[in-house]
């Protein structure tokens, strides 16, 4: 078994809400999975149990062979794009992409190569110094992306990543994050409501 995702009869209640209910999903090693349904069905709770950020009421997440149900989210070492960019303003795109690095005290030579690589592999080699302002929204989002990978993440989470771009740009970056995806290997979790989406990315 490799690293796989395993999610046993996972619960989450809030107060008496329940959001999720006894759910069960396998996830393999390198699989690209979307998780599609209409708001308030449970969808963006799971992702967020499997990130860390919600402890699950009931159930376990298994991951590489261990329940991971109260490792906190910076233990995890899964990378998580949400809609909006969460891109830092007053700094490059460059210093953007390499925050998680610097953070993790890895070498300046060492997070400028990583920065290259990953601002080339998404066409994005000639705007390093610019900043997010300077961007379009598509532009950004690739740079949100890039950055959530720079940390060499086990697994990336994508919560309606590209809800907030209007539809030409969806499509073309749709199959950016596949190509990415397939390139890289790494495993990905998809959250969205569009069901065109979901069936044109996904395993």
């Amino acid at each position: 078994m490799g690293k796989d995702i395993i999610l046993d009869n996972l619960t989450k209640k809030f107060d008496q809400v329940v959001a999720v209910r006894d759910m069960n999903l396998f996830v393999k090693e390198g699989e690209f999975v979307c998780f599609l349904g209409p708001s308030g069905c449970g969808k963006t709770t799971t992702l967020r149990m499997i990130a860390g950020f919600e402890v699950p009421t009931d159930g376990t997440i298994t991951y590489d062979g261990k329940i991971i149900n109260k490792i906190v989210p910076q233990k995890r070492n899964f990378g998580i794009v949400f809609q909006s960019y969460a891109l830092f303003p007053h700094m490059t795109v460059a210093e953007n992409v390499g925050f998680g690095l610097k953070m993790h005290k890895v070498s300046k030579a060492s997070i400028n190569k990583r920065v290259d690589e990953l601002l080339e592999l998404v066409g994005l080699g000639d705007q390093k110094l610019k900043r997010p302002p300077e961007l379009s929204g598509g532009q950004q989002q690739r740079v949100a992306l890039v950055r959530s990978l720079a940390t060499y993440p086990q697994i990336l989470l994508l919560d309606e990543p590209l809800s907030a771009l209007d539809a030409k740009i969806r499509v073309n970056l749709r199959a950016e994050i596949k190509r990415v995806q397939s390139e890289l290997g790494i495993t990905m979790i998809y959250v969205t409501h569009d069901q065109e989406e979901a069936l044109s990315i996904s395993d």
